[in-house]
C-alpha cells in the first residue's frame, strides 16, 4: 500500500496540517478538508457537512467530547468510509453543531490505528503510511 503525503495549507499565515479527504454516504462520496488533529480522541465534523451529505446526524450514537476551553459538546458518532489517497476504511465519525470552530477535525479514534502518520514542521508536510494488514 501506497504511502500519502500532503502539503499543509494556508491558514491565517500559518501553515497547518489541513488535508482533502472524502466521506462515503450512501452511494456518494463527499470531498471535504479536515485539521489532522493528534490531540483529538474522534473526528468531528460540522453539522453542516452532515446536512450537505444528506445524514441526519442526532441519529447517531451520542457521546460529550472535551473540547480546547475545558467544556463538554454533544457529538454524534456514526460508523462511516474515509478515503484518504487511495485508502478507504470505516471508522467512527463524529458530527457537531456545537463544534465552535470553522473545520472539520480528524482525530485519531480509527484513523491512527489504520496509518502511521508524520507531522514534518519542517516541510509543511504530513505523511499517512498504512500499516501492514
Amino acid at each position: 500500500m501506497s504511502t500519502v503525503v500532503y502539503r499543509y495549507k494556508r491558514l491565517k499565515n500559518l501553515e497547518v496540517p489541513i488535508i482533502t479527504l472524502a466521506i462515503r454516504y450512501g452511494k456518494r462520496w463527499y470531498p471535504l478538508e479536515a485539521y489532522v488533529d493528534s490531540g483529538a480522541t474522534y473526528s468531528v465534523f460540522t453539522a453542516q457537512v452532515a446536512n450537505r451529505i444528506g445524514l441526519d446526524y442526532r441519529t447517531g450514537r451520542k457521546e460529550y467530547v472535551q473540547v480546547g476551553d475545558g467544556g463538554f459538546i454533544p457529538v454524534f458518532i456514526h460508523d462511516l468510509e474515509l478515503q484518504i489517497g487511495k485508502h478507504r476504511i470505516r471508522t467512527p465519525l463524529g458530527f457537531s453543531d456545537k463544534l465552535g470552530i470553522r473545520f472539520n477535525l480528524l482525530g485519531r479514534t480509527g484513523v491512527f490505528r489504520y496509518f502511521k502518520i508524520c507531522f514534518d514542521e519542517r516541510q509543511f508536510e504530513i505523511t499517512f503510511s498504512p500499516h501492514e494488514a
